[in-house]
């Protein structure tokens, strides 16, 4: 989780850093992790440094902070992102959001070309079952069936998810009983051809187990270019959006109102999820990571004070009033933004904590 967080958001602070200096706006410094700083050197006028805790990352820009005089008073900044023009704020702000989208898109390429599957989630392919292993002496190896068989149809249902297969098989549903006590499979083998298989149903042995370790993939899955995974994943990202700002406003919902959202995570919750995924293979892992991405460019550009959107919000009020804000009013608004974005993570954690325990 460490790895993924750390790449994701240098990424993140590295589009601010080039798109400040592709305006002319310098950069003071820019950190992988926060707290102490272990290293540090200049290069090109900004001081790149490597902190104690390897949770995040910051640049440093010029004019976003006001100058505080001798006195003690403020006054607005007269450099940096203070001069910088409305569009050219937007442009420095965003810089993120649009870099985490790329990388998550670029991983979720690499996703489809490691596992073709997965183009079920890129390219709108039906799902089904498929035959992973057969136990030696099984009524599945009795009846010819092999790793790699899809089924097409289980006692009558087609396209059957895992779940319903173990149910089936299990008798906890009536489609075999219904059928005089026989379990039909439609299969579909590797060379395409299609084979009815008729079991009497349950065993002999009386044990309802078929004797298969089963899994998923998608029809019409081929391996594709490199250029067509990125157009696949890139159109999936797309009508991502709009299902990742409704999981997000309906997770905030459930936790300021005290219930457990499985709309959100918090570090618990991600840290879960990689150990999860790193004991399949290295696809599941990106394709999180894709996710994770995906998940940082839209909570940032939420209009949250603190985050990118919330700063670009402010950014468009000063440009509509046509005059900035007070000295330190609009760092004490982005204050509070953060305290409460904490405040949720805590919650979040919280949950994640309560449904670890609890499972």
């Amino acid at each position: 989780m460490i790895v993924i967080l750390l790449v994701s958001v240098m990424i993140h602070e590295l589009a601010h850093y080039l798109n400040a200096r592709s305006v002319g706006i310098p950069v003071r410094a820019f950190s992988i992790g926060f707290g102490p700083v272990i290293w540090k050197r200049v290069w090109k006028g900004t001081e790149w440094r490597l902190s104690l805790i390897p949770l995040g990352g910051y640049v440093d820009l010029p004019g976003m902070a006001p100058k505080v005089n001798e006195d003690g008073t403020l006054e607005h900044p007269d450099e940096g992102m203070a001069n910088a023009t409305l569009p050219q704020k937007i442009w420095v702000l965003i810089g993120g959001v649009i870099a985490n989208f790329i990388l998550g898109i670029v991983l979720m390429a690499g996703v489809i070309m490691l596992e073709p599957a997965y183009r079920s989630l890129t390219a709108d392919l039906p799902v089904v079952t498929v035959v992973g292993s057969v136990e030696p002496g099984s009524p599945a190896e009795a009846a010819g069936l092999e790793p790699g068989d899809m089924l097409l149809e289980v006692a009558g249902v087609s396209e059957p998810q895992p779940d319903t297969v173990v149910a089936i098989v299990r008798g906890d549903t009536p489609e075999v009983e219904q059928a005089g006590g026989v379990l039909e499979l439609v299969i579909r083998r590797g060379d395409g051809s299609t084979e009815t298989v008729a079991l009497p149903w349950p065993p002999a042995t009386g044990e309802p187990l078929l004797g298969v370790g089963i899994g998923q993939t998608a029809l019409g899955a081929d391996p594709v270019s490199f250029p067509v995974a990125l157009a696949e994943a890139g159109r999936f990202a797309v009508t991502t959006v709009p299902m990742m700002v409704s999981s997000f406003v309906r997770g905030f919902g459930a936790v300021l109102t005290g219930r457990q959202s499985e709309d959100l995570a918090g570090p618990v919750g991600v840290v879960a999820m990689v150990n999860e995924a790193t004991q399949i293979g290295l696809a599941p892992v990106l394709l999180l990571a894709a996710g994770i991405n995906f998940s940082l460019a839209i909570f940032n550009l939420l209009p949250i004070p603190g985050l990118d959107g919330g700063r670009i919000l402010l950014a468009l009020i000063a440009g509509i009033r046509g005059k900035p804000f007070k000295p330190g009013q609009e760092e004490a608004i982005h204050f509070f933004g953060i305290m409460a974005v904490l405040l949720l993570i805590v919650l979040i954690t919280a949950g994640d904590i309560g449904r670890l325990f609890g499972s």
